[in-house]
């Protein structure tokens, strides 16, 4: 198999275009075009926050922002790994006729999700501009969650894309948990109303971690414990290693099996 740099100006020109591509592409034919990658976040934020702020009260102080950052993390995981699961079928043409790391298709699908991720996150900047909530330094710390957040992003995206070509029913059973993970995920609803005991089980999900810690350093104004952190960044390298060891060990089968 021929070897060569992953990061090569070739392979980054590849990854560029690719990601691009792939961003212009998914709304080219829309009548409002990127303005979607706002207004999607926006309406669901909106249907959720009538049903769980009027009818449903929930005991969280600023809820509209707790309620928006939850949607906006969620989204970008959801979609990202949506996208990156059939990214080798989507690229069928471009992997027959040109060699390059076949991991740089993945990186690319994820980078796609990654800049709507960032332009939705303007529209909650925007919510906390507005909003009764002071600046604090706590939120210069955020950058690192969603450096976590990219990589346990990248990490599923990477076991899917591969196990896909294999087992395609994949694509089904995953928007069938991607439903559920949703419920089970503190998006809506705080931590508080879990009873105690389950806690431990509700963290065993990294992005729940990422979620509350980033609602920490937004809405209290205060970074989680050390401890926590490491918690988190652990859960997050180990996952990635299991990710990488799996890509490489059936990325041979892409081809034959595209």
């Amino acid at each position: 198999m021929r070897q060569e740099k992953l990061f090569s100006k070739k392979n980054i020109r590849i990854l560029r275009e690719i990601a691009i591509s792939d961003f212009k592409v998914r709304y080219q034919n829309s009548f409002l075009g990127y303005v979607w990658t706002l207004i999607k976040p926006l309406l669901l934020f909106a249907v959720l926050y009538v049903v769980f702020s009027v009818f449903m009260r929930f005991p969280v102080d600023n809820y509209q922002l707790y309620l928006l950052l939850g949607i906006i993390i969620w989204n970008f995981f959801a979609e990202a790994t949506s996208i990156a699961l059939r990214a080798f079928e989507s690229k069928e043409s471009l992997i027959t006729k040109v060699y390059f790391p076949r991991i740089i298709i993945v990186i690319a699908s994820t980078i796609t999700s990654f800049l709507t991720f960032l332009l939705n996150m303007i529209i909650f900047f925007i919510f906390v501009a507005v909003s009764n909530i002071g600046f604090s330094f706590s939120f210069f710390f955020f950058p690192v969650y969603v450096i976590e957040l990219y990589f346990l992003i990248l990490s599923f995206a990477l076991i899917l894309a591969v196990l896909y070509i294999k087992f395609r029913d994949l694509s089904h059973i995953w928007d069938v948990l991607l439903q559920v993970g949703f419920w089970m995920t503190p998006i809506i609803y705080p931590v508080s109303l879990i009873p105690q005991t389950y806690h431990r089980l509700v963290y065993l999900n990294p992005l729940a971690r990422v979620i509350e810690y980033s609602r920490s350093v937004f809405i209290q104004g205060h970074v989680p414990a050390i401890n926590l952190n490491l918690v988190l960044f652990f859960m997050t390298i180990i996952l990635f290693v299991i990710s990488i060891f799996l890509f490489q060990r059936y990325q041979k089968s892409i081809p034959e099996n595209i």
